[in-house]
Parts: structure tokens; sequence; C-alpha cells
């Protein structure tokens, strides 16, 4: 799924570079394109946090859903990647431990 994604939005930003040669976009389109990267990132955290099997999950023992809370304060807080990255993940990895031990 990743490499697809980024063959997908690889695509997606080289083609009109392609077809239009030395021309430029228009600014909004050019916004567009800036922004679909993060866009599809966040779809697939969105997915991966709140299907469950095919079926939507939301529920306050879902550890995924604490982990994407703390890595969004985290985002907030330090604006960090690492950080981000880093706490959110070992957020869940920890309740995972603890849930399971």
């Amino acid at each position: 799924m990743i490499a697809g994604t980024a063959v997908l939005t690889f695509g997606i930003r080289y083609l009109p570079m392609a077809l239009l040669g030395g021309r430029r976009l228009r600014p909004m389109l050019e916004r567009f394109l800036r922004h679909l990267p993060i866009g599809i990132l966040a779809a697939l955290v969105a997915q991966s946090t709140f299907l469950r099997g095919g079926v939507l999950s939301a529920a306050t023992s879902d550890y995924y859903l604490h982990g994407l809370i703390a890595a969004l304060l985290l985002a907030i807080w330090t604006r960090s990647l690492a950080a981000v990255v880093f706490g959110g993940l070992g957020l869940v990895g920890l309740l995972t431990f603890l849930g399971n031990g």
C-alpha cells in the first residue's frame, strides 16, 4: 500500500511537469499538488486508526486512538516530527505491552 501510494503520488506530481514541459501550472493546481502527499498520509493514518477488519472502531479502549491523540498533542506542543512519531508509537507499544501482560 505504501509503495502504491508513493508511485501514485509521484505520478500525480510528475505527469503535469512532464506533459507541460517548462510551462507553469495554475497557482491553485500547484497548491493542490503541494498538499496531496500529506492528505494521502492523513487518509492512511485515519484508515489504520479507525478500521479494524473492515469495521469502524473508535472505542476508548483502542490503543491506536490513544496513540493518535498523543501524536496530535505532541505535534501541537513540540512541532517535532521525531517526537510525534516516537511518542505516538511509544504510547501504543507501551499500552499494548501493559494490556497483554
